[in-house]
């Protein structure tokens, strides 16, 4: 009974704590927000906008506490917290953004001390000033949300505030931030994209707040004017500093080195210079330093190896660092990211570099002139995850050590001076890797055998020979052009694969194939650029290809394809190159082609395509080249060319991915091989800025339809080697940007327009052969022209060519005589008269003082003969040193 006493006073005590721990642990178990709270936050919701209807959960039916992104004190059920961060980072496609107005009736949440309106779109509204009356505020999260216009002012009220992110905005501008020191407790301070210019003093103001740990400033107009005047800055707590993408065209300042306690610093995209300071080495806890992209010069400094913890070293693209890459590196034992891509660098990389770098996972050396000189048998500390080492010499021999890395997923040795075939260990090893990058080496082997299973693989620009290798359904990206693959295409179109291929690129241009296109492209639905070029393939394109429905681009160029092009090929509707030049290709232009609204280019030359130009092409917009020369068209040239918007200067949509294609920091480019200014040239990078024109070597009559010279955004029009006949309009004039112009061999006649004077940048010019007649036009331009640009038209004249047009001949004898010039400049012959009468008045009033005044007189001709008499004295002495000169020289 004595025990029992103890246990019935505990039992209350074990209640209340279990009552106690409930309510700690359970949200809001009182099931109760405060009223007021709740209908504030119901006015809230009415004044803003939820298309995706994220709030759904906030009625006046539910306890406000259990409402979506809400968060109460568990004891008093007041709201403490707003979650409304857009969780779907700002997907704009699927519209899940919150906007419209912030009402004021947050206000009423006295106890909120934490907001969150960040990755939603308020459509450039103004910071609203009364959040700077809400004084519970501890954390304020507004980046991303679209807001504008001045951040107020009024925010230096939040006296308690520790986090205050209002980075990435649209237009968001800072007048001044004397504000910003009242926020004594701040540790976080994001205003990443605002505009600071209008703040000289920013770097003061924030120098005053002595908790601040991370400051975060990139791309917000700062240059070296704002710092000029503050010589030091109090950052001595600071850890993350973040003034990346800004205008700072000076060396690093001095007292950045002071701010000991940083963990992460970003300079990059500046414009930084001088050299690297060995200061760096002074910022012992450093984890993560990138000074990319900047115009630093001078050696990388040996005091970085001092940095103990450094994890992430970025200093690529300073195109001014060079000397060697310091052996101190080797020492950095945390590293696991260097990249010094993009430099002057130059020396030796050798396993002193990596003797302690056990961590590293990224290394990128490429675009420097660094060479690798490591033992055959070295095995390194390292297990790599991304090697870049693009345009440094890695040896003749394929590196042995590659071997050794487990973990690699990207490896780029393009233009690495490789001369050796492919080890035996190299395809199983490489089955795994994500992305191989082999090209513009003279790597051998024979890949008959290989089944390739890598995401991207570019082996272009090498010796691989035999046939072509099989695929796995993995393989996104195969470029393996200009190599010597022979056989038939048909292994490789035809193999069945394990699942759905998601190949979207296929380049086999420039190497040996023979056969025909195998008729088995249903395979490969994900296809969208594909290039046969320059091979041995003949027959006709298969009805196959036509399933290629994401088709972008198709090249079959300098085979030996025949036969007309297949309806089938209308199914593809995206298409934006075509490319079937070099062919014996036969029929009329295809419907389909003149009214696929995406094509960007035509090619269609050197085939025998007979009929007229459709009319229809008039209606692609996008169209920047247009190739139909050497076949056999016939009719008129279409008078509605003016409509193709892209070439006539104004504004040129279509799909730059028909050019281009992205994957993974990576691209695929088209390439095309043009005939411009009378040569074949390849155009890859540019091609999406080329116009151009190429009717050429056809049969077309009638006259040249004016509407074509309103194409003002054209470079190269030819229209040679035709039976066009009539006039060049004078609205030749107005193709500004007319770099090349032939229209030879035709049957033009009438005079050259003066107006062809505007062409400024035209470089070639061929007009021989036609029946021009009169004058060439006048212009410093069109005198530069070889005379064979004008041959073949009788009755033209004037310069280049030798024949003068008539009245020449007099203007001539005049300008011999000088009276035709002085008729025309009447003010050049008073010139010389003055001239002369002036020199006869000047001498005579030097002679005439002399015969007027005997002293004189006498002064100068007494100057006269001393000048004489020195004369000849040197004279004399200089020919007496002469002759016994040479009797030495006699003597001897």
């Amino acid at each position: 009974m004595r025990n029992s006493i103890p246990v019935i006073l505990l039992f209350p005590l074990v209640c209340f704590l279990s009552s106690i721990i409930s309510i700690l642990c359970e949200p809001n178990t009182l099931g109760v927000c405060n009223e007021k709270e709740k209908h504030a936050l119901l006015r809230f919701k009415q004044a803003i906008s939820d298309p995706a209807n994220l709030l759904s959960s906030w009625s006046m039916d539910e306890d406000c506490c259990r409402w979506e992104a809400v968060l109460c004190n568990n004891v008093t059920g007041r709201v403490v917290e707003l979650q409304l961060g857009n969780p779907y980072n700002s997907d704009y496609e699927f519209n899940t953004n919150l906007g419209g107005e912030i009402s004021p009736a947050l206000l009423e949440l006295e106890f909120l001390s934490y907001l969150n309106l960040s990755w939603n779109y308020f459509e450039g509204r103004p910071i609203p000033s009364f959040l700077g009356s809400m004084r519970s505020l501890r954390y304020l999260d507004l980046s991303d949300a679209g807001f504008g216009g001045v951040v107020p002012h009024q925010l230096g009220n939040l006296s308690t505030l520790r986090h205050l992110d209002l980075g990435y905005n649209s237009g968001l501008y800072v007048e001044n931030l004397d504000w910003i020191s009242h926020l004594s407790f701040l540790k976080y301070l994001g205003l990443g994209g605002s505009d600071l210019h209008r703040e000289v003093h920013w770097l003061e103001s924030m120098s005053m707040i002595p908790s601040l740990l991370e400051l975060h400033l990139p791309g917000c107009r700062l240059d070296r004017n704002m710092v000029s005047s503050l010589g030091y800055a109090n950052f001595t707590s600071l850890t993350v500093l973040d003034i990346s993408g800004n205008d700072f065209d000076q060396e690093i300042p001095n007292w950045l080195f002071n701010s000991t306690s940083l963990v992460a610093l970003y300079l990059y995209d500046n414009q930084f210079k001088g050299q690297i300071s060995e200061s760096f080495g002074q910022l012992k806890y450093l984890e993560y330093l990138d000074l990319d992209f900047n115009s630093f010069h001078g050696p990388i400094p040996t005091s970085i190896g001092n940095l103990s913890s450094l994890r992430y070293l970025f200093i690529g693209e300073n195109p001014l660092i060079n000397g060697t890459l310091p052996t101190s590196l080797g020492l950095l034992s945390n590293l696991e990211s260097l990249q010094v891509e993009g430099n002057s660098l130059t020396g030796n990389i050798s396993e002193v570099h990596f003797t302690t770098l056990l961590k590293l996972k990224v290394l990128s050396i490429s675009e420097t002139s660094l060479s690798f000189h490591v033992n055959s048998n070295w095995t390194p500390p390292f297990q790599l995850e991304y090697l870049e080492a693009d345009s440094c010499k890695m040896g003749l021999k394929f590196p042995a050590w590659l071997q050794t890395q487990n973990s690699l997923s990207d490896i780029f040795l393009s233009s690495s001076g490789i001369v050796d075939t492919t080890p035996n260990w190299f395809w199983k090893w490489a089955s795994s890797i994500q992305q191989i990058h082999l090209s513009d080496n003279q790597i051998s082997g024979d890949l008959s055998q290989v089944v390739l299973n890598n995401s991207i693989l570019d082996l272009s620009s090498n010796r691989f020979s035999g046939r072509l290798p099989l695929l796995s359904s993995n393989v996104v990206v195969l470029n393996i052009a200009n190599n010597s693959f022979s056989g038939q295409i048909f292994p490789l179109i035809c193999q069945k694969t394990d699942g759905r291929s998601k190949l979207e690129v296929l380049d086999i241009s420039n190497n040996a194939l023979s056969g025909e296109l195998s008729d088995c492209w249903m395979h490969w639905p994900s296809l969208t650029h594909i290039n046969l070029g320059n091979n041995n393939l003949s027959g006709e394109i298969p009805d196959s290809m036509g399933s290629l429905v994401a088709l972008k681009a198709l090249s079959l160029r300098n085979n030996s394809l025949y036969g007309d092009i297949p309806s089938s090929l209308g199914n593809c509707k995206v298409l934006g190159l075509l490319n079937l030049s070099d062919n014996k290709f036969l029929g009329i232009i295809p419907r389909w082609i003149v009214e696929r609204m995406s094509l960007m280019i035509i090619h269609l030359r050197s085939n025998k395509f007979m009929g007229s130009i459709p009319s229809q092409i008039c209606q692609l917009s996008s169209l920047r080249v247009l190739d139909l020369a050497n076949n056999c068209l016939l009719g008129t040239i279409p008078k509605c060319l003016n409509n193709i918007s892209a070439m006539a200067g104004g504004r040129s949509g279509g799909d730059f991915t028909v050019l281009e294609a992205d994957y993974d920091y990576e691209s695929y480019m088209e390439s095309l091989i043009l005939n411009i200014k009378g040569r074949d040239s390849e155009y890859k990078e540019i091609l999406q800025y080329v116009r151009m024109i190429d009717l050429s070597s056809n049969n077309l009559s009638g006259s040249i339809p004016v509407e074509i010279f309103s194409l003002s955004g054209l470079q190269s029009l030819n229209l040679s080697h035709n039976h066009l006949m009539g006039m060049i309009s004078v609205e030749i004039g107005g193709m500004e940007y007319l770099e090349s112009l032939d229209l030879s061999r035709n049957n033009l006649s009438g005079e050259i327009p003066q107006t062809m004077a505007n062409l400024t940048f035209l470089d070639v010019l061929n007009l021989s052969y036609n029946n021009f007649s009169g004058r060439i036009p006048s212009s410093t331009q069109i005198q530069t022209f070889s005379p064979l640009s004008f041959f073949g038209n009788v009755e033209l004249c004037g310069a280049p060519l030798p024949k003068n047009c008539p009245g020449d001949e007099e203007e001539e004898t005049q300008r011999s005589t000088g009276v035709g010039e002085n008729r025309e400049f009447p003010e050049i012959a008073w010139f010389y008269v003055g001239m002369g009468s002036g020199f006869f008045m000047g001498l005579c009033g030097v002679y005439g003082c002399l015969f007027f005044n005997k002293a004189w007189r006498h002064a100068y001709f007494q100057y006269l003969d001393d000048i004489k008499d020195s004369a000849y004295v040197a004279i004399a002495i200089k020919l007496k040193w002469l002759h016994q000169k040479l009797g030495i020289y006699n003597t001897g």
